[in-house]
């Protein structure tokens, strides 16, 4: 959200390269016995599951809807490891313009069902 807002009031900002900085945390975490694996993205996921012809019934599976679906436990691991949860925006071309209007703008959002 703070992306939209600094992209509708301020859309200079957003083309200083360095200037935003995102904090990814995983969207899905699958647990069996004692392995655990994070998926930042659905495609992600979803190239695992088919890849590996998991059997999903074997695995707890977990969605994430934020940092506020972590365990505290989980945002200290995020934190100790924040290089690999940090990802400096890149403004590269004006369609990136567009590709911020299509993750903010509901009229344009394709909703998938994931599961």
């Amino acid at each position: 959200m703070i992306i939209n807002f600094i992209h509708t009031f301020w859309p200079s900002l957003i083309k200083l390269n360095g200037f935003m900085t995102e904090f990814i945390t995983p969207i899905i975490k699958t647990t069996r016995k004692n392995e655990v694996l994070s998926f930042y993205t659905l495609p992600e996921y979803k190239e695992w599951v088919e890849n590996n012809n998991i059997n999903l019934k074997l695995w707890k599976i977990k969605y994430y809807k934020g940092l506020g679906t972590s365990t505290g436990k989980e945002a200290q691991e995020y934190f100790s490891n924040i290089e690999r949860h940090k990802i400096d925006f890149e403004y590269k071309k004006d369609e990136d313009d567009e590709c911020i209007n299509l993750a903010f703008n509901k009229k344009k959002q394709k909703i998938e069902k994931i599961g």
